[in-house]
């Protein structure tokens, strides 16, 4: 088993700012303010980051798979000057009407960083900004922690049948938090 311990976060609306239609190239990519800080955190509390994202513009047409890579390393490129990175990214680019088991809210890239890389996920956290990211960490044995950066607004997730465990202003606020529960600390 891994010695550090997993963290599961969404890419668009949780590292970058979302848009619409989608991301589709490296040159469309822009970090949400706070991401590397957070990442540089995450890191220095023991833990490593997995993407895990749903990427159905693939299949649609509109993101071509190469600019996938391009936008992992871009990524990278921001991290790199402190000394962190992304352990891993994990994509699905079946469309929403696939019946994919990677694809959120069904737990497959998160069981697949499980298998390929010996994780303990049971209790890790996952970081998203939707109700499927919401679902598919609770549906692996993982936290749940909703961002406000992307999708979710006006106190929607209420309403959900999964509910987050804890909604937070953007990743690094989710960070602290993060940090503050696996030291042992009262949190609120």
């Amino acid at each position: 088993m891994n010695a550090r311990k997993p963290i599961f976060l969404d890419r668009d609306g949780v590292l970058n700012v979302d848009l619409t239609p989608y991301v589709s190239s490296a040159e469309d990519l822009e970090l949400l303010p706070g991401t590397v800080e957070a990442i540089r955190r995450l890191d220095a509390a023991g833990f490593d980051a997995y993407v895990i994202s749903n990427q159905q513009g693939v299949s649609l047409g509109l993101t071509p798979p190469e600019a996938l890579d391009a936008i992992d390393e871009k990524i990278q490129s921001a991290l790199q000057p402190y000394g962190v990175r992304i352990r891993r990214f994990y994509y699905c680019t079946s469309l929403d009407s696939a019946c994919d088991p990677c694809r959120k809210p069904a737990p497959g890239m998160i069981y697949r960083a499980r298998d390929e890389f010996g994780l303990d996920v049971d209790g890790a956290f996952l970081v998203g900004d939707k109700g499927t990211d919401v679902e598919c960490a609770r549906r692996a044995g993982c936290r749940p922690l909703l961002v406000l950066t992307g999708v979710a607004r006006d106190r929607e997730w209420e309403a959900w049948a999964h509910k987050p465990e804890k909604v937070f202003p953007d990743l690094l606020a989710a960070v602290e938090y993060v940090i503050a529960a696996s030291s042992g600390a009262a949190v609120s």
